[in-house]
């Protein structure tokens, strides 16, 4: 596959005329899209929450088993309240079994230089490091569903620490599997605020977790351990007066949609129960409950607010420390 930079940017200008004859927003960004075609539509639905939001060069790298990899060139316009066209400009480069579309060389010519390039990788990542580090090189942040890789096939202890070296290296790295979590980790943080409840978290010997994901499990209880002081030990935490603290998860839960359960000295918890529509109620030891509403944001609200954010997130970061 030969990439002929000049004729895609004659072909993208000729489209976004032919789709709005207003004036263009020039590209804010550019973002780079990895993924096997299996989650292209994970990408788009994403990709049109931002539609008419930001201006973009969008750049979507796609694994499929042909002989040869080949390049499209599209668009999609939408006019804002200022009759303004705000506009993706879509290139998607098929990777073949030659390689060629993924090389650097395919598509770092067709970034648009002097604005920031986000990498949304949404592939594997165990067995594509090579792809991933080129990535890397051009991004000024990298954007990963670990929960996606390892939907695909990924060993959970692969991504995290293939993450945690990202993170080390100082790449800025969001992950949605974490950033989904958020809402949750509010609600149980809250629990606490109470000064009558804040000495409760010295007295957690304990974590159940039910209705999530083994890796959202995971991620859950190292911000918990990060968060108070754990260490990690053989697959479980050792809390800072040198306790075993064990940390259980089951898929399905019985009642509700999920469930976290902070286990305390004396055999008394607190129970956070996730119910239908965003509705969660939080039992504590002494009889009182109070009902927080839980929103998880869409992955096109966190593609949103990633591009508009260049910053690490650093409980992210703390978390993958713990490993």
């Amino acid at each position: 596959m030969t990439v002929d930079v000049s004729a895609v940017e004659r072909e993208l200008a000729r489209i976004q005329r032919e789709l709005t004859s207003t004036e263009v927003r020039t590209s804010l960004f550019n973002l780079v899209i990895f993924s096997p075609d299996a989650e292209k539509t994970m990408a788009d639905d994403a990709l049109n929450f931002l539609l008419g939001k930001r201006a973009a060069r969008v750049i979507h790298v796609v694994n499929r088993n042909l002989p040869e990899s080949n390049l499209e060139v599209s668009a999609r316009c939408f006019v804002d309240a200022h009759r303004r066209g705000v506009c993706f400009q879509e290139i998607v480069i098929t990777n073949g079994r030659d390689g060629a579309g993924g090389a650097p060389g395919s598509w770092v010519p067709l970034l648009v230089r002097d604005i920031p390039t986000f990498v949304l990788w949404l592939d594997t990542i165990s067995d594509r490091r090579e792809l991933l580090s080129h990535a890397q090189e051009q991004a000024e942040k990298l954007l990963v569903d670990s929960e996606h890789s390892i939907a695909l096939g990924d060993s959970e202890q692969e991504v995290l620490t293939a993450l945690r070296e990202i993170v080390v290296e100082g790449i800025p790295v969001s992950d949605f599997a974490f950033k989904r979590l958020r809402p949750l980790q509010r609600i149980v943080a809250s629990a606490f605020d109470a000064p009558d409840r804040t000495p409760l978290l010295e007295q957690v010997t304990g974590v159940r977790l039910a209705g999530v994901s083994h890796v959202a499990a995971r991620l859950f209880s190292l911000w918990v351990a990060e968060r108070l002081g754990w260490k990690a030990q053989n697959g479980a935490f050792r809390d800072r007066r040198g306790r075993v603290i064990q940390v259980r998860h089951q898929t399905e839960v019985d009642g509700c949609d999920g469930e976290v359960v902070l286990e305390l000295e004396g055999g008394e918890t607190v129970d956070v129960r996730i119910q239908e529509a965003g509705c969660a109620d939080v039992d504590f030891p002494e009889g009182a409950r109070t009902h927080p509403v839980m929103v998880v944001p869409t992955s096109g609200e966190l593609l949103l607010e990633e591009v508009d954010n260049m910053n690490s997130d650093a409980l992210y970061h703390a978390a993958l420390s713990v490993l």
